[in-house]
């Protein structure tokens, strides 16, 4: 299982520099081969946006203009989202300057619990391992299997890697053995607000 972190001083300085020129999106055809439902307060951030704005993300002095984000950083989201690793979808109202509630899409190799015992072990380990990613004590909410467009699917709600911040995962079986992650992170204010906003994403998916 894979999550990707992205700061919140990365998604203040995407938010600020992109607003302008990003497609506000409702109906999405995502790079990963389904079509979702974005609200049209999110703003997705796809290869050809980091493209057009390149000088955001790789003028060492941007950082300056946009909350001191480290160049490197900036490169390093640059390229994973063009390269196709990831899409993000950021909140663009309501949201505080100290983080933005945003989803992330990403595709990976992950292998989604089949019986009973085996979610039993999953959920019983994750604690520990986004203890340890996060560098502290992580509470797991919520572990179950649901089914998302059809196909078997692993449903996560955790402590954020930030303080005072909550997330909401969702591991659907995709094609090719691959699987499909949605990371939703909000603020714990936020969470009732998220929780309805991602589900109704989540339950947009529309399979290639």
């Amino acid at each position: 299982m894979a999550r990707v972190r992205i700061g919140p001083g990365v998604a203040l300085f995407l938010v600020a520099g992109l607003c302008a020129s990003a497609a506000i999106a409702e109906d999405y055809r995502s790079g990963f081969g389904f079509g979702i439902t974005v609200p049209d307060v999110y703003l997705v951030l796809t290869a050809d946006e980091v493209t057009n704005n390149a000088e955001l993300f790789l003028d060492d002095e941007a950082g300056d203009a946009y909350g001191g984000v480290p160049s490197a950083l900036r490169r390093e989201v640059f390229q994973r989202v063009q390269n196709g690793e990831i899409e993000i979808f950021y909140r663009t109202e309501g949201v505080d300057f100290d983080f933005v509630d945003n989803v992330n899409v990403m595709v990976q190799r992950a292998m989604i619990p089949k019986t009973g015992s085996q979610l039993k072990e999953v959920c019983r380990i994750l604690p520990g391992e986004f203890s340890r990613m996060f560098g502290r004590p992580i509470a797991l909410d919520d572990c179950e299997l649901r089914a998302v467009a059809g196909r078997r699917s692993l449903y996560l709600a955790f402590d954020g890697a930030l303080v005072g911040t909550k997330t909401l995962q969702y591991q659907v079986e995709h094609a090719n053995g691959e699987t499909l992650i949605l990371t939703a992170t909000a603020k714990t204010a936020n969470m009732p607000r998220m929780l309805g906003e991602f589900e109704a994403m989540v339950a947009s998916i529309r399979p290639d």
